[in-house]
This record gives structure tokens, C-alpha cells and sequence, in this order.
């Protein structure tokens, strides 16, 4: 049996303990359609926690048949700012944000084809920096401070705890580490009550060597966010994605290095995509 086939058949994210929210937009199962874009994606950690957008119309993203390594795929265009939401969510996201130690892995594209020199939001539970919640984007800027560069906040409603974002620039180490329209397996380890700070988020970009995003001595938030957790835009609904959403999983707990390297190399055998 082919590698690819046996990782696919064998594994199953839910025998990992803390899997909080799993999207994975190659089952056509778990996808609803209206209209031919998409209005739900099932959440197949068994935990009910569906993304859904009920709005008919552009905002809505496009699934794309065999698009990816012969897999379906959720396709967002940033000028529509196309987005599912979990709804009424305020709470049910708060450990990404209140030092709760955590994991995500995401795989999925960002791009430049229609709107370069912008900012692209892959999930978001805050509108910006200054409000409770948590922010993962890719930055498009031509500026040479920004141009890029993987952005990610953890945002405490006075400041951010961990990002990648220093002012208005972001440090060499995630600037240039993932190429627009190229399919990446992302993850971060978050600890953003730890007290040390360089452990408070370490991200890996296909499983390669850690980049330790920075960070502060900002207390984390112990209050909900603001915003549903969204994907595709900002919880506010800007910022849109100018790419793909292949799969998603969040786990409320850290899972043991050994588990996060079998999630790695599950979704890049899954996707196409080359792990270390």
C-alpha cells in the first residue's frame, strides 16, 4: 500500500487528545453548498463547532473540485472578503488567547493574484491588535519592513502577548518563508502565558526549524473575545484571503511532539506536500 494511502487510512486526528475544532475542506461530506459556494463546513471533531455563513452571494467562498493534489478546496478571493464563521463563538475560543497552552496546523495558500500589496487573514478571532483575540495572516506589503511576512498576533485587548508584528515591521525570520499561491502545512505551539517568553509561540512551516515569534510581558486576556471566530477575513469581516483553505485542526491542549510530527506528516502526504 502506497505511503499516502496507508498515513490516510490509519490516522485519525481525534485519537489525539485536546482536538478542539477539525475542518477539511477535501471531504465533500462535511461541505454544504448554496449555489455552488459554500455555506457550511461540518466540523469533524465531533465537537459541533461548524463554520457557516448563511449570507447567499460573494461573501461566501467557491469549492474548487481536485484542486489540490487531486483534493477539493475552499477558495477565497480577498475583494469579496469571502469567510465562514463559528457562530455565537465568544467563549469557545478563549484559550487561544488567555495563556491556555495550545496547538493549530493549517494547510492552505496565500496569494498576491488580485489585490498585491495587502494584508490576507487565513482565521481571526479580533478585529486588530488592540482587541481580545487571536490573528493569523500572511502580509503582501511592498514595503521592505513588511513585505512577506507571516502575521500573527495573540492580542490581550491592551496590546499583543505574541506576534510576529514589531510595530511596523516584521523581523527577518518571517519575511519570505513561504512563497504566495505555494501550499503550506503551518503550525504553531501556543503557551502565551508562559514565562518565557521565547516559548510562548514557536511556528514550524512544513515541519522545518522553529521561528520564535515576539513577544512581551503583557498579561493574557481573561475575558472573552469581541468576534466570532472567523475564517477567510478578520472577525470584523476585512482583510479577506486571497487564496486556499485546505484543512484546519485546533487543539485546546499541546499535543506531545511525537503526535505533532504524525499530524504533519498526515497532511503533507495528504496534500503534497514535503515535511521534515
Amino acid at each position: 500500500m502506497a505511503l499516502r494511502s496507508y498515513i490516510h487510512s490509519s490516522f485519525d486526528p481525534r485519537r489525539i487528545p485536546g482536538l478542539h475544532s477539525w475542518w477539511d475542506a477535501s471531504d465533500s461530506a462535511s461541505v454544504t453548498l448554496d449555489g455552488g459556494r459554500v455555506s457550511r463546513l461540518s466540523d469533524k471533531s465531533g465537537n459541533g463547532r461548524h463554520l457557516t455563513n448563511t449570507t447567499s452571494g460573494s461573501t461566501q467562498p467557491s469549492y474548487v473540485a481536485r484542486a489540490r493534489n487531486g483534493l477539493n478546496v475552499l477558495r477565497c478571493v480577498s475583494a469579496s472578503n469571502q469567510r465562514l464563521f463559528v457562530p455565537n463563538s465568544l467563549a469557545t475560543y478563549k484559550f487561544l488567547h488567555n495563556g491556555t497552552p495550545s496547538f493549530f496546523i493549517s494547510v492552505g495558500s496565500f496569494g498576491t493574484s488580485d489585490n498585491p500589496n495587502t494584508g490576507y487573514t487565513q482565521f481571526d478571532s479580533g478585529p486588530s491588535y488592540g482587541q481580545v483575540g487571536i490573528f493569523f495572516g500572511f502580509d503582501d506589503t511592498a514595503s521592505s519592513a513588511t513585505n512577506n511576512g507571516l502575521n500573527f498576533g495573540v492580542n490581550s485587548g491592551t496590546g499583543s502577548v505574541a506576534s510576529a508584528n514589531n510595530g511596523s515591521s516584521y523581523p527577518a525570520s518571517v519575511q519570505n518563508i513561504i512563497t504566495p499561491q505555494v501550499v503550506n502545512v503551518l503550525d504553531m505551539l501556543l503557551d502565551v502565558g508562559n514565562t518565557t517568553p521565547a516559548n510562548r509561540a514557536i511556528f514550524k512551516v512544513n515541519g522545518g526549524s522553529n521561528i520564535t515569534f515576539n513577544t512581551r510581558s503583557i498579561t493574557p486576556a481573561n475575558q472573552d473575545s469581541g468576534f466570532n471566530f472567523t475564517v477567510g477575513t478578520t472577525g470584523n469581516g476585512y482583510g479577506g484571503l486571497t487564496g486556499d483553505i485546505c484543512e484546519l485542526m485546533l487543539f485546546s491542549q499541546q499535543p506531545t511532539e511525537a503526535a505533532r510530527d504524525l499530524i504533519r506528516r498526515y497532511l503533507g502526504a495528504k496534500w503534497g506536500v514535503t515535511v521534515a
